[in-house]
C-alpha cells in the first residue's frame, strides 16, 4: 500500500478535504502526527498528546487509550482486515512508550478515513504502565477528523445487493441526472432486470440516468449511462440511505384501522401495511388533522377473520400516496398491555415469516438435523457423545418453556413438507442482549455463497427482526469461531465493521464439575454488595464498554433482577454470582458466574465464568477462582461449565483440567444497525448472477 499519514485538522485545508496526505518517515516521527489544542478546539489540552504507529510505518491519531487496548484514526487507504494480527509503537514526541501486538476487533470507513480498534494480545505489563503513566482517555463518538460513516456501498457488495432487490422485486425510480421534472417508476425483477413502467414523456429520458432503488430498510442510489444493459449492471458511485429500522409487509385484506378522539365520529381507513412498531393508512389530502407529531389514544386495528386490537397511536409521517387525492401516514403503536403487545407480535410475525416458525416445532426433526448437519461435531465432538444424548429431553423441555416467552427468545425452524431444512435460536441472555446461536442447516443443500439459500435467509430474519424491533434490547451478541465460515463472515467480518460494534477474541475451555467440597481455596470467597460495586469499577478501562453493557457488568444490571425474575416467572432458570480472589488483603482478581437451564445450549455456552484481572498478578488466582467455581455449578445442578479465557492463558487452563472447545471472538452489535445486519444476510442468501438480457428503451417493459 502507499504510505500515508494523519494530519492534524489545522492541515486539512478546505472543507472536506481528505486528512491522508504524502507520508514523511524518518526515525524521529514527531509533532506532525499529533493534533495540537490549538489547532483543534474539539480536543482536550490536558490530554496526552500521543500516537501510534503501525507495523508499516503508518502513523495513526489515537481516540482511545484503554488497558484492553485502543480506538485509532487511520488513513482511508490503510489495507488492514477484521481478525488480523498486527503490531503498532505507542509513541509521544520524545520517545516509544510501548511496543505490542494486537489484533483488529474492529474497522469502520468513514468519508474521511477509517476508525480501528485494536485489542492487545501480549506485552500486557508493559502496555499496562504505559496506560497507567498516560491514563485513560476516549473521544466520544467519531474522531472530527473521521467526518460521517461513508455511505457508499463497498465495490464487492453492489452486485450481490442487485440480485437480492431484484430478487424481492423492488420498487425503482429513474430520471435523467440533474433533472427533478422527469421520473419514470419502474421495478427490479429477477429474470428480466430493470423494468419500467410506461410514462408518456419515456422519450425524453437521456443518460446519464439516476436510479433509485427501494430495499426494505434502505434505498441506493447510482448513476447509469445506459438502460440498455448486458450481463449486469455496471453501477456508478453506489450510495444507500437508511429509509426505516423495522421491516413492512403488505396489510391482509380488508384491514382497516379506527381512530377515536380525532372527532365526534370514529375516523375509519385502510390499513396500508404493517410492521412490528406500526402501520400505515391511506388518508384523504383534504384530512388536516393528522399531522406528524398528533397523539390519537384510542386506536383499534382490525382485519378479517383477525383480532380487534387496541392501542394508543402517534403520527410519525405523513407523505404523498401513490393513490390520488391521498395521503400515507405512519401510525405507531404503544401503550398496550404486554399479553396485547405480545398478541400483536405473533400476528405480525405470521404476516412477516410465513415460511418459518418460532413456536409448535417438532424437535425430534430439530434434533435430527442436529446430527444430520454435523453440529454435534463441532469443537472435536463426535454425535453419539453422550453427553448430548442425555441432553436430548431437556432440550426440548427448555425451549417448549421459552416458546411461551418470546421476549425471553426463541427457537426459529425452517421445515419443507419432509424435514426440518434450518434452525437458529436465540436467547435475551442478559438484561440489554439478544444472543443468537444453534444455527444448523441440512448438509445437503447448496453451500451459501453459491447459490440462493432461502432458508437461512429467512431464520435470520425470523431471530433478528424480532429484537430489532424489540427497544428493551440494546445489542446483538454473537460468539464466532475462528474457522467458522459463514458466521464468520457475517457476525465477525461484517458486524465489525459497522459503527459502535467491537469484538474481544477468547478461547473456550470446558471444565467438569466434581464433588461438593472437593477444593480447597481460602483465598476465594462470593462477592459481597460492595465488593462487587469496586470489581465493576475496576473493570471500567479493562474491557470495551460494549462488551460491558452486553454482558451486564456494569452498576445498574449486574444483579439482573428484572431479567432473572422474568425467566423464572416462565418456569427457566438464570443464575449468576461473583467471587474474589484476594492476595496480601487485595482483590487481585474476580470472576463472574452465569448457569441457565440444561439443554438451552447445548455445547453449554451459557454455564460460563469468566475471568478478570484486577491488579497486576491478579492471574495467578485464576487457577484458584476455577476450582472455586466448581463449588458454586455443583449447587445449581450442573456437570460441567465453560471458561471463555479473554486472557490468553492456556497453561493455566489446562493446570485445572480444561479441554480447549476452540478460539473465537465474541461480537457486539447495537440493535439499531439490524437492519445492516439483514440486509447483509440478504446479500449473502442473493440467488445466482442475473442472465444476461438486452432491452430497448424505446419500447420499455411493462
Amino acid at each position: 500500500m502507499g504510505e500515508r499519514m494523519l494530519r492534524p485538522k489545522a492541515e486539512q485545508g478546505r472543507a472536506g478535504q481528505p486528512i491522508d496526505g504524502p507520508a514523511t518517515h524518518s526515525s524521529e516521527e514527531t509533532a506532525p502526527f499529533v493534533p495540537s489544542a490549538s489547532s483543534d478546539s474539539s480536543d482536550d489540552p490536558a490530554r496526552p498528546q500521543v500516537w501510534a504507529v503501525l507495523s508499516d510505518r503508518t502513523p495513526c491519531l489515537v481516540a482511545e487509550l484503554a488497558e484492553w487496548g485502543l480506538r485509532l484514526v487511520i488513513p482511508s487507504d490503510a489495507q488492514l482486515s477484521i481478525s488480523q494480527t498486527t503490531s503498532f509503537e505507542l509513541r509521544n514526541a520524545k520517545r516509544t512508550l510501548a511496543q505490542c501486538s494486537a489484533r483488529v476487533v474492529g474497522l469502520v470507513r468513514y468519508e474521511l478515513g477509517q476508525e480501528l480498534l485494536l485489542w492487545v494480545l501480549d506485552d500486557t505489563e508493559q502496555w499496562r504502565r504505559a496506560v497507567e503513566r498516560l491514563g485513560d482517555f476516549c473521544v466520544e463518538g467519531p474522531h472530527p477528523h473521521l467526518a460521517a460513516p461513508d455511505t457508499r456501498l463497498p465495490q464487492d457488495r453492489i452486485d450481490r445487493r442487485l440480485r437480492a432487490l431484484a430478487a424481492e422485486r423492488s420498487r425503482t425510480h429513474v430520471h435523467p441526472v440533474g433533472r427533478d421534472d422527469l421520473q419514470v417508476s419502474g421495478r427490479l425483477d429477477p429474470e428480466r432486470g430493470l423494468l419500467l413502467e410506461w410514462h408518456p414523456r419515456l422519450a425524453e429520458l437521456q443518460p446519464p440516468f439516476e436510479i433509485v432503488v427501494e430495499g426494505p430498510f434502505s434505498t441506493i442510489t447510482f448513476n447509469e449511462q445506459s438502460l440498455t444493459w448486458g450481463e449486469k449492471p455496471e453501477p456508478d458511485n453506489v450510495m444507500c440511505t437508511r429509509q426505516r429500522q423495522m421491516r413492512r409487509v403488505a396489510a391482509p385484506s380488508g384491514a382497516r384501522v379506527v381512530l377515536y378522539g380525532i372527532d365526534d365520529e370514529p375516523l375509519e381507513l385502510a390499513m396500508l401495511d404493517v410492521s412490528f412498531g406500526g402501520v400505515s393508512v391511506r388518508v384523504s389530502k383534504d384530512e388536516p388533522r393528522l399531522v406528524p407529531g398528533t397523539v390519537i389514544h384510542d386506536v383499534i386495528v382490525t382485519w378479517k377473520g383477525g383480532p380487534q386490537l387496541r392501542f394508543m397511536g402517534e403520527v410519525r409521517h405523513r407523505s404523498p400516496s401513490a393513490h390520488p387525492g391521498s395521503d400515507m401516514i405512519g401510525l405507531q403503536l404503544s401503550g398496550a398491555p404486554e399479553p396485547l403487545k405480545e398478541r400483536w407480535a405473533r400476528e405480525v410475525e405470521h404476516m412477516l415469516y410465513p415460511s418459518t416458525r418460532s413456536y409448535g416445532h417438532n424437535y425430534q426433526s430439530i434434533w435430527d438435523l442436529f446430527e444430520a448437519s454435523g453440529y454435534f461435531d463441532l469443537s472435536g465432538n463426535r454425535r453419539e457423545n453422550l453427553d448430548f444424548m442425555m441432553l436430548r429431553d431437556a432440550f426440548e423441555n427448555s425451549y417448549r418453556k421459552l416458546a411461551a416467552a418470546p421476549d425471553l427468545g426463541f427457537l426459529v425452524s425452517y421445515e419443507s413438507p419432509t424435514r426440518v431444512e434450518a434452525t437458529l435460536a436465540a436467547v435475551r441472555a442478559w438484561s440489554k442482549s439478544w444472543f443468537g446461536f444453534h444455527m444448523a442447516r441440512n448438509a445437503n443443500r447448496p453451500h451459501l455463497v453459491n447459490s440462493d439459500s432461502s432458508p437461512l435467509k429467512d431464520i435470520h430474519f425470523h431471530v433478528y427482526e424480532r429484537a430489532g424491533a424489540n427497544p428493551d434490547i440494546d445489542w446483538l451478541v454473537g460468539y464466532v469461531r475462528n474457522d467458522a465460515g459463514f458466521s464468520g463472515a457475517l457476525h465477525r467480518d461484517f458486524v465489525l465493521t459497522i459503527p459502535g460494534s467491537c469484538g474481544v477474541p477468547f478461547e473456550v475451555w470446558k471444565l467438569n464439575v466434581t464433588m461438593l467440597g472437593d477444593t480447597y481455596t481460602p483465598n476465594v470467597s462470593e462477592a459481597t454488595p460492595e465488593q462487587v460495586d469496586y470489581v465493576l469499577h475496576k473493570l471500567v478501562g479493562k474491557r470495551p464498554r460494549q462488551y460491558l453493557e452486553a454482558h451486564d457488568l456494569i452498576p445498574e444490571t449486574f444483579h439482573q433482577h428484572e431479567l432473572r425474575a422474568e425467566w423464572e416467572f416462565y418456569g427457566l432458570m438464570r443464575e449468576r454470582t461473583a467471587m474474589i480472589a484476594t492476595d496480601g488483603g487485595r482483590i487481585a482478581a474476580a470472576a463472574v458466574l452465569d448457569s441457565v437451564d440444561d439443554g438451552l445450549h447445548l455445547y453449554g455456552l451459557l454455564d460460563t465464568i469468566r475471568l478478570y484481572e484486577l491488579e497486576p498478578g491478579g492471574r495467578q488466582q485464576f487457577a484458584s477462582l476455577l476450582l472455586a467455581a466448581n463449588e458454586w455449578f455443583f449447587t445449581v445442578g450442573k456437570s460441567s461449565f465453560v471458561c471463555f479465557d479473554e486472557n490468553d492463558l492456556p497453561e493455566i487452563m489446562r493446570s485445572v483440567g480444561a479441554k480447549s472447545l476452540g478460539a473465537g471472538m465474541v461480537t457486539m452489535l447495537p440493535r439499531t444497525a439490524t437492519p445492516d445486519l439483514l440486509e447483509r444476510i440478504s446479500e449473502f442468501a442473493a440467488p445466482k448472477p442475473m442472465p444476461t438480457y438486452r432491452r430497448s428503451r424505446s419500447q420499455p417493459d411493462t
